[in-house]
């Protein structure tokens, strides 16, 4: 039983595990802390992209687009 005990405090197979898990634990802190910048960060890109551009998405304007 002791020899089983030492061995597993030698293993370094989980070692992999436990630094990913660090990592996400960091990541989800992080999106949790910097939840609201990063919101208007990406509403800013989605409203640069759709609404801000002088692009006509009606079928009529979307017809000029692919020639048909």
């Amino acid at each position: 039983m002791w020899n089983r005990f030492k061995c597993f405090l030698k293993s370094k197979r989980g070692i992999n595990t436990v630094e990913i898990v660090i990592i996400l634990a960091i990541m989800v802190g992080l999106a949790i802390i910097f939840r609201e910048q990063i919101g208007k960060f990406a509403n800013g890109i989605m409203k640069s992209l759709f609404e801000d551009t002088q692009v006509d998405w009606s079928p009529a304007g979307m017809k000029n687009v692919t020639g048909n």
